[in-house]
């Protein structure tokens, strides 16, 4: 086909997991490229102003950085099927888990990968070198990899990695393999016969990390491999699965969301739901002390400071006391979520809200951030 949609990207990055699956699942066209490509280099580079990946070229020239930013602006125009379940508890839990997933697994997906850098770094390194260096010897590969390996190095303060959280993280990977794979004993995605938002969210940590790199790939394999089998399949373009020949296309009936869902949801609401809460507590501080910048002013002048952190949040985790950077761009995260909220009926709102009440979750659905966000370009800015 002329002029398919062109997503950059990389087999080892966590967010280039999500566009890949989505793309592939909804059927449109495109073409996968490596960042070290001279296009990337001499126009998509240029035209977003960030090295970030995944960008997304339309047949078009525009270009998308950042998988939400690139959700919003495909999910109109290739609305089937439908990345969200119809029912209004399943959209709930659907973009719940926009913020949640990320928040409950993106450090455990960290930590397998760059705190077993000597069992990891062998296969890890080379595949970011190849990203860049498409045809290098393992010599121009190792170049590349350690660039890379440094930059994640640099995040370690953020993410407030520390010897005794490691613990905490193996149990939060071991504990949501188990939910998933009874969930996909069940149905061959998170809302039934079809893939939902969630499903392309989730496969940021389980493919683009956990199912891949060597360490927690053994464990999911060997602990989960009907989760391992749900990566795969993640990554076909067609949507029934196989092993699940017999469930219908179709979102699971009269909203209902399955049992292992609804699991899954309550967990991670149980990890980070407080987390959630007082970093937009942090936020909201933050904002109100900004008053030099105005509506349409970036959050941060400095060049290449897309997403800036606004503060740090000390929050518990099983037991254990928890301090991390807030980011901007989290928080506007949540903002999306607040305002689909926003935008149903009062009945609906109440609907919504005692479905929270039962999973665990009450009160997140009426955060107020104070200040809201928008996108200039690839930058973080007030809107």
């Amino acid at each position: 086909m002329a002029n398919p949609y062109t997503l950059y990207g990389s087999y080892a990055s966590y967010h280039t997991a999500k566009t890949r699956s989505y793309l592939r699942k909804k059927g449109i066209p495109f073409l996968e490229q490596v960042p070290g490509v001279p296009r990337f280099r001499q126009y998509v580079r240029k035209s977003s102003d960030n090295h970030r990946i995944p960008q997304l070229e339309t047949p078009s020239g525009e270009v998308i950085q950042d998988t939400i930013a690139i959700f919003d602006a495909l999910e109109p125009r290739h609305p089937e099927p439908p990345a969200y379940p119809p029912g209004l508890h399943q959209q709930l839990a659907a973009r719940l888990f926009e913020i949640l997933i990320d928040e409950t697994l993106g450090r455990p997906a960290w930590h397998y990968r760059w705190n077993f850098i000597d069992e990891n770094y062998s296969f890890v390194g080379r595949e970011f070198g190849r990203s860049f260096a498409p045809y290098g010897n393992d010599q121009e590969l190792h170049h590349f990899g350690q660039i890379i390996a440094e930059r994640m190095e640099g995040k370690r303060a953020g993410l407030g990695d520390s010897p005794q959280l490691r613990p905490l993280l193996e149990d939060i990977y071991t504990d949501s393999l188990a939910i998933l794979d009874a969930q996909f004993q069940q149905y061959p995605y998170l809302f039934g016969g079809l893939p939902s938002m969630a499903d392309h969210i989730l496969m940021g940590a389980m493919f683009g990390h956990l199912a891949r790199d060597p360490v927690p790939a053994s464990i999911m394999k060997t602990r989960a491999p009907r989760v391992y089998r749900w990566t795969e399949h993640m990554n076909a373009p067609e949507i029934r699965s196989p092993e699940h020949f017999d469930v219908p296309e179709t979102y699971v009936a009269a909203d209902e969301i399955p049992a292992g869902t609804n699991r899954f949801l309550q967990f991670c609401l149980g990890e980070v739901g407080e987390k959630i809460s007082l970093s937009v507590g942090v936020y909201n501080e933050w904002a109100r002390g900004q008053s030099a910048l105005q509506s349409g002013d970036r959050l941060s002048d400095e060049q290449g400071k897309h997403e800036p952190s606004v503060g740090r949040v000390t929050w518990p985790l099983r037991g254990l006391t928890q301090e991390q950077s807030v980011s901007s761009y989290g928080i506007w995260v949540i903002q999306r979520v607040l305002d689909w909220f926003d935008g149903l009926s009062d009945a609906d709102k109440a609907t919504c809200r005692s479905f929270l009440e039962t999973v665990g979750g009450a009160g997140l659905l009426d955060l107020t951030i104070e200040r809201r966000l928008t996108r200039d370009g690839t930058y973080m800015a007030f809107e």
